[in-house]
C-alpha cells in the first residue's frame, strides 16, 4: 500500500513508520512516542520526523520487551539523547540482561533486511543492555505536556511485561501485541507466548474500553464498528488454536506434526517479516502454553 507518512490518525495522534512497524506520537505537543520498533524502523521514524519538521519526543514508551518493540531504542536515543525511556519493572529486568539483548539484536539484524521495513542507511544496532529511565506499570497515568492523560494497562499473556495504553482524549487504544499478529485483515496469529488464560483475560479486559480507534504496532489500524469485530476475531483465533492443540494431545497425536501444520498455516503474508526460526519457536510456545493451562 502506497501512503505518505506520517499520517494524522486523530487530532492528537500521528502515525510514523510503515505498515510493518508503526510508531505513534501522542498528545497536543506530540511528546510521547508509543512503540519503539526495530533499528531500521526507528531510523525511518527519525527521518520522517525530520522531513515533517516535527520536534523530537521526550518520552519513549516500551510496550513490552520483545526484540521488535525495543531494538529501536538505541537508535532513538542516538537521535534523541534527551528522550526518557519508560518501561514496566518486568520489562526493565529483561532489558538489563545482556544474553537476552544479544539474542534480540540477532533477530533485529535479520528483520532489518526486509525490504519494506528499513530506512536508507540504517544499520541494525547493538547494545549489551537497554537502559530504562523511569519505571511505569499498569494502572499508572502519565500526564503529557498538553495536560492529557495516558492510562497504562497491564496486558499479560503475550508477554509477562506487556502493557497497553488508553488515550481517552481521542478514544485511541494502543494494544501492542495483546490481540495477536494480523497476518491479513481476517487472519490473526494468536501469540499467547506467556500464558493462555492471561491472554484471553487481557483481550476481554481491553474490549471493555470505549475505543473508537484500535492502534496496532503492525499492519492494520481499526476504527468505529470494526473495533468490536477485531476483539472477537482475536478471541476466536486464540481459542481455536488452543482447542486444536489440546484435542491433538488428548488423542495422542504427534505434536511435532501439528507444529508443522501450524507453522505452514500461519507463516505467510506479513508474518514473513520474521525469520522462519523465530516463528517455529513461537509455535512451540503456543503448544507448550496450551497444554500448561488445560
Amino acid at each position: 500500500m502506497n501512503r505518505s507518512w506520517p499520517i494524522q490518525l486523530t487530532d492528537h495522534v500521528t502515525v510514523f513508520g510503515n505498515e510493518d512497524f508503526r510508531h505513534y506520537l501522542v498528545g497536543e505537543y506530540q511528546d510521547m512516542l508509543i512503540e519503539c520498533g526495530v533499528t531500521a524502523s526507528a531510523a525511518r521514524f527519525a527521518e520522517q520526523l525530520s522531513d515533517a519538521g516535527r520536534d523530537a519526543p521526550d518520552k519513549l514508551l516500551v510496550m513490552h520487551a520483545h526484540f521488535d518493540h525495543v531494538c529501536g531504542i538505541p537508535e532513538l536515543k542516538r537521535r534523541f539523547p534527551n528522550a526518557e525511556v519508560l518501561a514496566s519493572s518486568a520489562a526493565a529486568r529483561v532489558l538489563d540482561n545482556p544474553k537476552v539483548i544479544a539474542g534480540f539484536f540477532d533477530q533485529d539484524r535479520k528483520v532489518a533486511g526486509y525490504p519494506e521495513t528499513g530506512a536508507s542507511g540504517a544499520n541494525a544496532g547493538c547494545s549489551e543492555r537497554i537502559a530504562v529511565d523511569r519505571i511505569v506499570n499498569g494502572g499508572d497515568r502519565i500526564t503529557l505536556k498538553g495536560g492529557e492523560h495516558l492510562e497504562l494497562i497491564a496486558a499479560p499473556g503475550h508477554s509477562p511485561c506487556g502493557l497497553a495504553a488508553w488515550f481517552e482524549k481521542d478514544r485511541v487504544l494502543f494494544v501492542s501485541d495483546a490481540l495477536g499478529f494480523q497476518i491479513s485483515d481476517d487472519m490473526i496469529f494468536p501469540v499467547f507466548f506467556h500464558a493462555y488464560q492471561a491472554y484471553i483475560e487481557t483481550i476481554e479486559r481491553l474490549a471493555k474500553y470505549p475505543a473508537e480507534v484500535l492502534a496496532f504496532p503492525h499492519e492494520r489500524i481499526w476504527r468505529g464498528k470494526d473495533v468490536k469485530a477485531v476483539f472477537e476475531r482475536a478471541l476466536s483465533a486464540a481459542r481455536n488454536v488452543r482447542e486444536e492443540i489440546v484435542s491433538a494431545a488428548d488423542e495422542g497425536r504427534d505434536l511435532s506434526g501439528l507444529k508443522a501444520v501450524l507453522f505452514d498455516r500461519f507463516y505467510r503474508g506479513k508474518l514473513q517479516i520474521y525469520t522462519p526460526e523465530n516463528i517455529r519457536l513461537c509455535v512451540d510456545l503456543l503448544v507448550r502454553r496450551s497444554l500448561q493451562d488445560r
